[in-house]
């Protein structure tokens, strides 16, 4: 489908760091999706053990592994579920650990605001578990500003924005030891936060983010393509390709979408092209545009692939 776009000159590889399993045989759509779209390897998230398997038999070396950990489930049962599950990751077959742990599964375990923070001394002893075992780990921990002003309004369970990330570089600050991956541009893909995005970058020499989500990131970067384009050109060496593409469905647009959506960002310098998909956040306020940010090839070489096999090095 990409080469019907002609502005879209990338033809190497691509590696997708942040796609999810959990209906296999929709997995199978967001497969053929993606190898239409230049994706030849993946960091696949499982949700369950047997969709890592069915995959592992259907898809041999296309993928490295996370194994899911929802926020909630912290919240609900401690910290030492947790560590038994770490305890048994490596001998499951998986080689990351990755958690949902956006303010939702607070809300939805009716957690109070400042049970078990993610920096705190007992999540700490999970962070120490993976270090023991040399595990990486993917975390999802803040959400766009959109949510923040319409969803997360209830003060029983959620805070600002600004508290959520003071918890994130909580754990930057902590566990300066491991490979940490922070999904969707560590919750900081808006213009105005990307200066503190660089403060972290500068600041910790560990940490590493992705782009997920396409809708997220077409929505936000588009709106100073110059501003971001500079922001990845400085940091191109930490920043990893991925759609947060979940398999729970047979729509191929679903999927379509949202490959074309980050390729016409980063690949061209297009200006107000449509998003190929709703915006759930822009749909009553005129939708969202892609502003290209029109990158060079060897940046694009980083980011779609040779970031991803220096952080996954030893799992390829």
């Amino acid at each position: 489908m990409w080469k019907l776009y002609p502005e879209l000159t990338f033809e190497d590889p691509i590696f997708d760091s942040h796609i999810h399993v959990v209906d296999t045989e929709a997995l199978n759509t967001l497969v053929n999706v993606g190898t239409e779209h230049g994706i030849q390897k993946s960091l696949l998230i499982c949700h369950s053990l047997d969709a890592k398997k069915y995959a592992d038999e259907k898809y041999p070396g296309r993928f490295i592994y996370a194994k899911y950990f929802s926020g909630s489930m912290r919240f609900a049962s401690g910290v030492e579920p947790l560590i038994k599950e770490i305890e048994v990751l490596k001998d499951e077959g998986y080689h990351l650990a990755k958690m949902q742990s956006a303010p939702v599964m607070r809300g939805r375990a009716s957690a109070s605001l400042d049970y078990l923070r993610m920096d705190n001394a007992d999540m700490a002893r999970f962070f120490d578990a993976m270090k023991d075992e040399n595990i990486p780990f993917l975390l999802h921990l803040s959400d766009p500003d959109t949510y923040y002003a319409t969803r997360y309004t209830d003060r029983n369970y959620f805070t600002s924005k600004e508290r959520d990330l003071r918890e994130l570089e909580g754990v930057l600050r902590r566990h300066g030891s491991m490979k940490l991956q922070f999904a969707h541009f560590a919750g900081q893909p808006e213009i105005h936060r990307l200066e503190n995005l660089a403060k972290w970058f500068d600041t910790y020499p560990n940490f590493n983010i992705d782009t997920s989500s396409a809708r997220w990131m077409s929505r936000e970067l588009s709106k100073d393509p110059k501003i971001a384009k500079e922001f990845f050109i400085k940091y191109q060496d930490r920043i990893l390709f991925g759609t947060d593409c979940v398999s729970w469905g047979p729509d191929r647009d679903y999927y379509e979408g949202r490959y074309l959506a980050l390729r016409l960002l980063f690949e061209t310098d297009g200006e107000n092209m449509p998003l190929p998909f709703t915006d759930s956040d822009t749909v009553n306020t005129g939708g969202t545009f892609i502003n290209g940010l029109g990158l060079a090839e060897n940046v694009l070489q980083k980011i779609y692939w040779n970031n991803a096999h220096k952080f996954y090095d030893e799992f390829l």
